[in-house]
This record gives structure tokens, C-alpha cells and sequence, in this order.
């Protein structure tokens, strides 16, 4: 019930002042575990995939957030799970695991952290050891504007135009003649070479359809 009420209160706020669009949601299961993978260059991104996502999803996010027990309480309800930074990607990697194993979709940045730049980054392979450990699919997922709307050194949004671009779903062969190592990171660059193709179609509708932002 709260997740769903402060999903409608933003994707009011995101309509009116960003001229949210979200394309590919067809795309999206309908069911079962899946691995949401967008781009990360904004505090706005989780919420606006979120807000764009069909299903209710669940984050993850540094404990340090959770003091407040009221903002903890606020947490929780909308699912997002506290991971601590000194047990390191082992405690994140278990919340996720045990999210798919219940059949619910997982927000995961395959860059692990936000841009500097804008730029796509080279992918962790995070994403890669947590698909083939739980066999999820991954849904690549491309977010267009949000550095625009919440720049990184900015105190507050600004209005701008966002766009969600959710592309095909990815299923990976279990047969892999290389390492561990060496699959995960296939899979990561994988995920990475289809997010850079939503990016370079946004880019594509955005010249059809004429200036209006500088890039």
C-alpha cells in the first residue's frame, strides 16, 4: 500500500516536472525473478526506474540511511534492504539472491556505482556472478536525462526531460568454455553492450523528434 501510493505521488512529480516517457515496458515479465540493470549517473535513477517499472521492485542501499527509525521504517515499506559497507558485496550479494529466490525483480547498477561523467562505465562483474548463481534473466534497462534533472554536485532536481528505455530480456547459455571469472564478466559486458544500444536508440528518437536538451 505504500510503495504503491508514493509510486502514484512520483510518477505525478515525474510526469509533470521531467516529462517522463518510458518505452519497452512490454518488455518487462510479468512474473518470476528478473535482474533490472540501468545505468547509474543520478540519485533520481532507482527512483525513476521504479516509477517506470510495471512491478514493484526492491534496492538495495547503505545502512548508514536507515538512522532515522522513521526514514528506516520508510524504507522497508517501499523494499529497499540496508547493506553494510564493511561486510563488503557478500551481505549485498545474499539480500539479492534470497529477493530472486522469492520470484521478485531486483534493481542492480551493472556500473555499481553513479557516473562522474554522464558516460557509460565498464561494467563490475557483480551482475554476472549473481545471474548465474540464481539463473535470473537480466533486463537491460537504459535512463536518459536524469543527469540533467539531478547533476551530481546539485542540492536539488531541476526540470528536464527523462526517458526509460527497457530493452530485450537476456538469457544466458549455462555452457561457458572459460572460468568463473571469465563468465561472469561476459555476462556483465553483455548487459553493458545492450544498455549502450538503448542508449545509442534514444539517441536516434531524440534527433527524430528535435532538439530538446544539449547533450
Amino acid at each position: 500500500m505504500f510503495y504503491t501510493f508514493w509510486r502514484f505521488v512520483l510518477f505525478l512529480f515525474f510526469k509533470i516536472f521531467l516529462r517522463l516517457k518510458v518505452f519497452g515496458r512490454e518488455n518487462f515479465p510479468k512474473d518470476g525473478g528478473v535482474i533490472v540493470a540501468p545505468n547509474h549517473v543520478s540519485f533520481l535513477d532507482p527512483l525513476i526506474v521504479g516509477v517506470a517499472a510495471p512491478r514493484k521492485l526492491n534496492y538495495l542501499a547503505r545502512s548508514t540511511l536507515f538512522r532515522p527509525k522513521i526514514f528506516a521504517k520508510m524504507l522497508y515499506w517501499v523494499n529497499v534492504s540496508p547493506i553494510k559497507r564493511e561486510t563488503g558485496d557478500a551481505n549485498a550479494f545474499k539480500l539479492v539472491l534470497n529477493r530472486l529466490r522469492q520470484q521478485k525483480p531486483v534493481l542492480i547498477f551493472p556500473e555499481g556505482t553513479r557516473s562522474q561523467d554522464g558516460k557509460l562505465q565498464d561494467p563490475k562483474s557483480g551482475i554476472g556472478f549473481l545471474q548465474v548463481t540464481s539463473g535470473a534473466d537480466i533486463l537491460p534497462c537504459y535512463v536518459e536525462g536524469s543527469r540533467e534533472a539531478w547533476p551530481r554536485h546539485s542540492k536539488f532536481p531541476r526540470f528536464a526531460h527523462v526517458s526509460v528505455h527497457f530493452g530485450k530480456l537476456l538469457r544466458f547459455d549455462k555452457n561457458f568454455s572459460g572460468g568463473k571469472k571469465e563468465r561472469y564478466m561476459h555476462i556483465a559486458r553483455e548487459v553493458m553492450h545492450s544498455i549502450r544500444e538503448l542508449r545509442d536508440n534514444t539517441h536516434v528518437i531524440a534527433r527524430a523528434e528535435g532538439p530538446k536538451r544539449s547533450h
